[in-house]
């Protein structure tokens, strides 16, 4: 910083000078009428400073940039850099991403893509290396990263930390795969993943170094970790709603300890919610105090996971300034990026590179030998039922007895069934499973996106029109199908890893938003379909979940069969 001194007394003028505004005061929490220099993309400081450039607020609200302590950019839909133009335009200049859904379909190129569309974009790209892939031993994944993956990834700068850990039970039993690579990232940022973790459990888990958690659902919960000293992040993100549950729990005594956290939001909810300043505002008209708020997605985010020149503005941070309409409406007027103009009124100002990739990243849907066969449900009396849990990716089992298990007498119980197939070599691997309150009533719904081993799940009443389905994802190598009396009715291609797509994100958003709306006339009950279907294969999150290998009991962590008896 040596080379600012001359700018910071006052013998050199600054580049910027932020005036009339009221700038966000972190640390006292409170709003400061004063002038805010900027030099080198650098915070100088307070006071009236001569200046190259002045910039008039006129009123508004000058705040750090925002940060995401944790998501999955894939969620998004998009290309990394459709997805950087869209939440940087939303004042989100510091972001921690856990790749873990491509890297479990493409691997180690997967990573690469996600690191090389990163670069040269005007934020802080931070990446956590993922640590479950494959996320678990009952499925079939693209790739499996140990050690000996992994490792070589450490060169690229970019690379902060250990991604979620979810293999808890993995850790807490000292398995040999998950250590290795706890120890390999001895000296970084371990983020975790234990939901409902509790008691020894809890302790035994942290042993390994997990500073965080994004899976908390209760106050109770959230203290307890708190307590045994993690951070805990409150999620907001398109399918896992946690705000409103955890913001109760915030008081003057522990708010340093939580941060904000995305986790997965899609395109649609990026343009008409937000990103980060989504959260803010929604914390806001809960009854926080916007400071608070703001502390929620800045500071406490950059000091849990030690980014110490980030979160506030004071001299020697980072120049990442966001300039707010007022708190009421959050509208984002403009962002600073290192102390220069990156968006304004909402639209980014920086252009996206074109870059080729490896044709295993559109290449990945590959199935093996399907019939309608495949889709009818074995000979059995009572059967095991993933209950779908509205607005939640947590299920629970129970069992129904089924005469016929034709489409109508399914539809009088509230079932569907489900099924998941393996889409990256092509085994023919299909576990069948049966799920209530999805509320669908006639066709099917198809997606490659099926956390967090992305194999093809597909929703449905008749055998017919699942496999249907399923075939056109392979022919679009990935995406999203709804079929209704027997034929396609609508789609969405997604050819990056049968997770992302080409298109631009408006485009994406509003093709998303027309299919749920179809959906809905399907008699599908939840908010985003698709995103709520993909997270019935997540068999890291209790109770019932389906992979590709059948049931499996995410308590126990065991296969169980879909007939009782």
């Amino acid at each position: 910083m040596k080379h600012l001194l001359k700018q910071a007394r006052g013998d050199k003028p600054v580049d910027l000078l932020f005036k009339n505004g009221k700038i966000v005061d972190i640390f006292n929490g409170e709003l400061v009428e004063e002038s805010l220099a900027v030099s080198d993309g650098v915070i100088i400081g307070y006071g009236d400073y001569q200046a190259q450039e002045e910039i008039d607020l006129a009123g508004r609200i000058l705040a750090p940039g925002f940060v995401d302590g944790h998501f999955h950019l894939e969620s998004s839909m998009v290309g990394v850099q459709e997805f950087a133009k869209q939440v940087i335009a939303l004042g989100t200049t510091t972001v921690f991403a856990d790749p873990h859904e491509i890297a479990n379909v493409s691997g180690r190129a997967g990573i690469e893509y996600i690191l090389k569309e990163a670069q040269n974009l005007p934020w802080n790209f931070n990446l956590m290396l993922p640590s479950a892939v494959p996320a678990t031993s009952f499925e079939s994944s693209g790739a499996k990263l140990g050690v000996d993956k992994l490792s070589p990834l450490l060169k690229y700068q970019e690379v902060f930390g250990l991604g979620e850990v979810m293999n808890y039970s993995g850790v807490i039993k000292g398995e040999e795969d998950i250590w290795d690579k706890v120890e390999l990232m001895e000296d970084r940022f371990k983020d975790g993943h234990a939901p409902n973790l509790s008691g020894k459990e809890l302790n035994t888990y942290l042993l390994a170094g997990i500073k965080a958690d994004h899976e908390c659902t209760t106050v109770r919960e959230a203290l307890e970790k708190i307590r045994a000293g993690m951070y805990v992040m409150i999620r907001e993100g398109s399918m896992t709603k946690d705000l409103l549950s955890l913001i109760g729990g915030v008081n003057a005594r522990n708010s340093r300890r939580f941060l904000f956290a995305t986790d997965d939001r899609h395109p649609d909810d990026l343009i008409t919610e937000g990103h980060i300043n989504f959260l803010m505002k929604k914390a806001t008209q809960a009854g926080v105090d916007p400071i608070e708020a703001l502390r929620l997605g800045t500071i406490n985010s950059a000091e849990a996971l030690g980014m110490a020149k980030l979160g506030a503005i004071a001299p020697g941070y980072q120049g990442d300034l966001v300039v707010i309409d007022n708190f009421d409406s959050w509208e984002i007027e403009m962002v600073f990026k290192d102390g220069k103009l990156v968006a304004k009124g909402g639209e980014a100002l920086f252009g996206i590179d074109s870059i080729s990739y490896q044709d295993q990243i559109f290449k990945s849907v590959n199935l093996g030998e399907l019939s309608e066969n495949s889709f009818m449900l074995p000979q059995g009396r009572r059967f095991r039922v993933m209950e779908l849990e509205q607005e939640q990716i947590i299920t629970k089992e129970a069992v129904v007895a089924l005469k016929s298990g034709d489409s109508q007498e399914l539809i009088n119980h509230g079932l569907v069934k489900l099924a998941v197939v393996e889409r990256h070599r092509g085994t023919g691997n299909l576990g069948l499973g049966l799920l209530k309150n999805f509320g669908l009533k006639e066709g099917a719904i198809a997606t490659s996106i099926a956390h967090d081993s992305h194999n093809i799940i597909v929703a449905g009443l008749e055998s017919e029109e699942m496999l249907l389905a399923v075939k056109r994802l392979e022919e679009l190598q990935g995406g999203i199908v709804i079929v209704k009396n027997k034929q396609v009715l609508m789609e969405l291609a997604l050819p990056i890893a049968g997770l992302m797509s080409d298109q631009p994100l408006v485009e994406v958003a509003y093709k998303l938003q027309e299919m749920k709306e179809k959906a809905r006339h399907l008699g599908v009950k939840a908010t985003d379909p698709f995103m709520s279907l993909s997270f019935m294969a997540l068999a890291v999150i209790p109770e019932l979940k389906l992979t590709d290998q059948g049931l499996i009991d995410v308590k126990e962590f065991k296969q169980v069969s879909l007939v009782v008896d």
